[in-house]
């Protein structure tokens, strides 16, 4: 499998493409649905659906917009899919004091679910603490992490659905992955780094 970083501008979380062969999930569709349809033309790639790592506004931002212009399903933890229909549980309302809603998911997810995408499967590990239904997204050599941890830090946990007793416990369950099988991290903010490194990052906190 491979994976598309999309520039990210603004508050905008940041924006995958995960394919193998010719066909492609998109990873939190925060920037606009013209840049990613672009990027899936340009290398010919058709789209099977839209991954969510979790339900806040800046990662479901343009989510509905490409699930309109590409009628593809729409994938998320089954604990965050109230959160696509509520501004105020998305966190929108919260930092803007308007209202910003999507249609509800066509598929919920569980931990150890089993994703296909061409020859190859990701896999659903349910990491809660930033939301209650965080994911990350393990394709077996990268994990697309969402806001569950950073290459230096981790997500906030004071905002609907937050727990921090939680999130210690999804960190420290990917520091042992981290020691057994390394992967390649491609978080919702900032810099891709490696699994490893980021767990060792966070030894101090957790």
């Amino acid at each position: 499998m491979e994976i598309i970083a999309l520039s990210v501008m603004g508050f905008a979380s940041n924006c995958f493409i995960v394919h193998d062969g010719q066909v492609a999930f998109v990873v939190d569709p925060s920037i606009s649905e013209k840049k990613i349809l672009k990027a899936l033309d340009e290398k010919s790639l058709t789209l099977k659906g839209i991954l969510l790592t979790h339900g806040h506004f800046d990662h479901i931002w343009r989510a509905q917009q490409l699930r309109d212009e590409t009628d593809v399903p729409l994938y998320i933890h089954e604990l965050d899919a109230e959160m696509l229909t509520d501004a105020r549980k998305n966190a929108y309302r919260t930092f803007t004091g308007m209202n910003f809603t999507i249609k509800e998911p066509d598929v919920l997810l569980r931990d150890g679910d089993f994703i296909p995408l061409g020859n190859e499967q990701i896999k659903v590990l349910h990491t809660p603490g930033h939301t209650k239904g965080s994911v990350c997204y393990d394709t077996g050599d990268s994990l697309l992490s969402g806001d569950t941890i950073f290459a230096e830090g981790f997500g906030r946990c004071d905002l609907y659905g937050g727990d921090m007793k939680a999130l210690k416990n999804s960190i420290q369950m990917l520091t042992k992955m981290a020691e057994s099988e390394n992967r390649w991290l491609y978080p919702g903010h900032g810099d891709s780094s490696t699994l490893r490194q980021a767990t060792e990052n966070l030894k101090y906190y957790f």
